[in-house]
């Protein structure tokens, strides 16, 4: 009998033990990543239509700051710079033509994130989460389209939300990898262009959209300091 109740209190100061180490609240964390971004501004269609829809992947990466405050919720900070594409006006321009260009961006968002096995109870080393976040961005470093008449404007300063998926697997030393699949939405000059509402009306295909929308899916590496 005594055997099986110490064997009983060795099991449960072994899942005890078990649970501290995977359990993540109270404790903070860093990650790195990167990954492609496909870039939704106006005139993107001018891209498909001459052949060069792959232009419109770019590539990034990012540096984010967390903490976890239960298994279930934490909070995010993140940093990231990466490189964008874009294009002028092609239905309006009599002389017809493709007028692509570059640029490049810096943002930064602060997202809230919710840890889908925690707020189910369960503490796994698969941590499957959503989150959502405020933020904002700052575009820089056009490159010139070539456009007859339309002006790119350089150095914009905007506004930004977005909200995603991360996969994550952490080990018991706390180290561990992560893929995140994310939507984002911007002021409409985060590329550089915002059309007036009368513009919006009367040109088909110009910038009946108000936003400027970017699809992410990184891969990256993160370190918890349990």
């Amino acid at each position: 009998m005594k055997r099986f109740v110490c064997m009983l209190l060795a099991l449960s100061f072994g899942a005890a033990a078990l649970y501290a180490q995977e359990s993540h609240a109270g404790t903070a964390y860093v990650s790195l990543k990167g990954g492609p971004a496909f870039n939704l501004y106006e005139n993107a269609f001018s891209y498909r239509e001459n052949g060069r829809l792959a232009e419109l992947f770019t590539f990034g990466g990012s540096v984010a700051f967390g903490f976890d405050f239960s298994d279930p919720f934490g909070i995010r900070v993140e940093a990231s710079y990466g490189g964008d594409a874009g294009a002028c006006n092609v239905r309006q321009t009599s002389a017809g033509g493709f007028w692509p260009y570059t640029f490049k961006h810096g943002d930064a968002f602060v997202d809230a994130v919710l840890n889908l096995n925690g707020l189910a109870g369960k503490v796994t080393r698969f941590r499957p989460k959503l989150y959502a976040g405020l933020g904002g961005a700052y575009t820089f470093g056009f490159t010139d389209s070539g456009h007859p008449w339309q002006k790119v404007n350089d150095k914009n300063l905007v506004f930004g939300c977005r909200a995603g998926f991360i996969a994550e697997y952490t080990t018991k030393s706390g180290f561990g990898f992560f893929a995140d699949l994310c939507g984002e939405a911007y002021n409409d000059n985060y590329n550089g262009l915002m059309p007036n509402k009368e513009e919006q009306k009367t040109y088909e295909g110009y910038g009946g959209f108000p936003l400027d929308l970017r699809g992410l899916l990184s891969v990256g590496i993160v370190f918890h300091f349990l």
